[in-house]
């Protein structure tokens, strides 16, 4: 009798552990952590034979429209997105991941609306605290963005993207050492995108740990291939860092490349006009600075007066003393910017 109880029991534990994990289980887990590493590849392969096994499965109908949205395959996941939400309404992950997939399409309303239906289906869900934080960040709520990106972080410390986001946040409030943390993470969990490693370089500058930001911008450099992760900026800050370090040389190879990948900024051409003065190239110097001058800077990166700056230092160096004049008198005549009126 005993016995005939045990085996009761055996077989209604085993039928609970197969309603506890339906459609594959782990290994729909493990999907959900190769896309969350940013692998879509990866993540279709361990897909593929459960989606066969279990084809009505809404788990598997969400982990393939992610994919989808990874991979470019905007109608393809927009459908299944939905799809998945008139089956499974109350899932606040369904909502969170279509309400990242719009964000990365500009559709911002929408976005919006989804991001905060996953926050009210379920306020611990750390898909739906990542991409609300990131929208309230976008909308000016910073605090109130960086602690749901927080929470998120600390729930899932293995989602590269919120990672990522939350880093630039700390990032743009100039809080070098937070920022690190983050990309540090990053690089760890995923050291083929460049951009991380472009992020933690410039962040460990400013903290003088210089010959660690060499290296980050090094690695960063090694896996900048064209694709959806391509960093532009990248030779553009690694050729400010060797400029400021004295290799000039070295610095002329990374800016040239800046102004080919980033024509219509600014700042490249600033920066390469700057070095062309300092290896005493007067005539590059005056055309990259006038290239600069005629480039609308709306961001504020590099401001007005410091173009009439360099253009005087130009002009005198030319022996051309009324053209430096009047650099010279633009920049007297223009106001400093007001605080807060570029970053």
């Amino acid at each position: 009798m005993k016995m005939v109880v045990l085996l009761l029991l055996l077989a209604v534990s085993t039928v609970q552990t197969v309603l506890a994990e339906p459609c594959g289980g782990t290994e729909l887990g493990q999907v959900s952590i190769e896309l969350a590493h940013d692998a879509p590849q990866a993540a279709q392969r361990l897909l593929d034979p459960i989606a066969a096994n279990h084809p009505d499965c809404p788990a598997v109908l969400l982990a393939q429209a992610r994919i989808e949205a990874a991979t470019g395959q905007d109608s393809q996941a927009a459908n299944h997105f939905e799809q998945y939400l008139r089956l499974q309404p109350e899932n606040a992950n369904g909502y969170a991941y279509f309400a990242r997939f719009l964000l990365d399409r500009n559709q911002y309303q929408r976005a919006d609306d989804m991001s905060a239906a996953a926050i009210q289906k379920d306020p611990n869900a750390p898909a739906a605290l990542a991409v609300r934080g990131q929208i309230l960040d976008m909308k000016g709520s910073p605090q109130q963005g960086m602690e749901l990106l927080s929470h998120s972080c600390q729930l899932d410390p293995e989602d590269v993207r919120a990672q990522f986001d939350l880093g630039s946040m700390d990032d743009r409030a100039k809080r070098p050492g937070d920022a690190v943390v983050h990309f540090k993470k990053v690089v760890s969990i995923e050291p083929g995108d460049p951009r991380g490693w472009d992020y933690l370089a410039l962040n460990l500058e400013p903290l003088g740990e210089i010959d660690a930001a060499k290296e980050a911008y090094a690695k960063g450099l090694a896996v900048n291939q064209q694709g959806p992760h391509f960093d532009a900026f990248l030779d553009y800050n690694y050729g400010r860092l060797l400029m400021k370090l004295d290799r000039l040389s070295d610095s002329k190879i990374h800016l040239d490349r800046a102004v080919e990948l980033v024509p219509q900024m600014r700042a490249t051409w600033y920066e390469r006009a700057k070095l062309d003065l300092r290896l005493k190239d007067y005539q590059r110097a005056r055309t990259d600075a006038e290239k600069a001058a005629s480039i609308p800077d709306p961001t504020g990166i590099i401001i007005d007066l410091q173009i009439y700056a360099l253009l005087e230092q130009v002009y005198r160096r030319l022996g051309e003393a009324e053209l430096a004049a009047k650099y010279a008198e633009l920049g007297r005549q223009t106001p400093p910017p007001v605080r807060g009126e570029h970053h």
